[in-house]
C-alpha cells in the first residue's frame, strides 16, 4: 500500500518533469520512474511527519522524544521530582505542574495543585471557636466547595495559621500501550504524595502550619 501523502509529493515532482515520451514513466502510476521517484521523495514525506510529530511534542501533555527538554526548560529533575525511572506520565505530570504552578494562596490552587500531579485532595481550615459566629454542640463547620473550616473550642489565635490537605486515595499510574514502555513500566504504579508535600512545602504560605492526612484505599 502506498502512502497517499507520498503520492502527493510524486505527483507535484512528476508534474515538473519536461513532455515526452522519455519522461512518461516518471507520470505512470506504475511506471519505473515511478518508483524512482517514490523512494526520492520519501524523504520529503518523513520530514513532513516530523512536523506533525513536533506540533504533539510541543505539549508537555502528550510529549515523548521532547519530554527530557520539557523537563529541562521547567529546571527538572529537582528536589520534589527525581524523574529518572518513572513512567512518562508521571515526567509529564511533573512537567504540567511546574508550567501551571504559577503561584497562589487559595485552598482551590493548591487542590488543583495536587490534581494536575493526580491526587484527589480536600483542604480542612481551622480557626478559634468565636462566640456568636460559632454554633455550639454541632460539627462547627463551614466553608465552600474547596474547603471546610473547623471552629476549635478552646484553640488560641494561632490556629487560624494551622490546615490540613487530606489525601483521598494514593495516584495510580496505569501502563498505556504506545506510551509506557514494556518491561520498564509496571502495570500499575501506586505512588505516595511525597512529590505533592514537597511541593506544598514549597508554595505554602509562609506563616502556616500544614498537616497531611491520607484517607481511603
Amino acid at each position: 500500500m502506498i502512502d497517499d501523502r507520498l503520492e502527493a509529493y510524486v505527483d507535484i515532482v512528476a508534474s515538473a518533469m519536461p513532455p515526452g515520451a522519455a519522461w512518461q514513466g516518471f507520470r505512470d502510476y506504475d511506471g519505473v520512474g515511478r518508483d524512482f521517484l517514490r523512494a526520492k521523495c520519501s524523504t520529503w514525506v518523513e520530514v513532513d511527519l516530523a512536523a506533525d510529530r513536533l506540533v504533539v511534542e510541543c505539549q508537555p501533555a502528550s510529549a515523548v522524544a521532547m519530554l527530557s527538554d520539557h523537563e529541562t526548560q521547567v529546571g527538572l529533575p529537582d528536589c520534589c521530582f527525581q524523574t529518572a525511572g518513572l513512567p512518562i506520565e508521571d515526567r509529564r505530570a511533573a512537567v504540567l505542574t511546574r508550567y501551571r504552578a504559577r503561584g497562589g494562596q487559595n485552598p482551590g490552587y493548591f487542590i488543583g495543585l495536587a490534581e494536575t500531579l493526580g491526587y484527589q485532595t480536600a483542604i480542612v481550615e481551622y480557626r478559634p471557636f468565636m462566640v456568636g459566629i460559632s454554633q455550639v454542640g454541632g460539627a462547627n463547620t463551614s466553608g465552600n466547595n474547596d474547603s471546610v473550616r473547623y471552629d476549635m473550642l478552646g484553640a488560641t489565635a494561632d490556629m487560624r495559621a494551622w490546615w490540613r490537605m487530606r489525601v483521598l486515595g494514593p495516584r495510580v499510574t496505569w501502563f498505556r500501550v504506545g506510551v509506557s514502555t514494556l518491561g520498564q513500566d509496571p502495570f500499575a504504579r501506586i505512588s505516595r504524595a511525597e512529590d505533592l508535600e514537597c511541593l506544598l512545602g514549597r508554595y505554602m504560605p509562609a506563616h502556616s502550619f500544614l498537616t497531611m492526612s491520607y484517607e481511603g484505599e
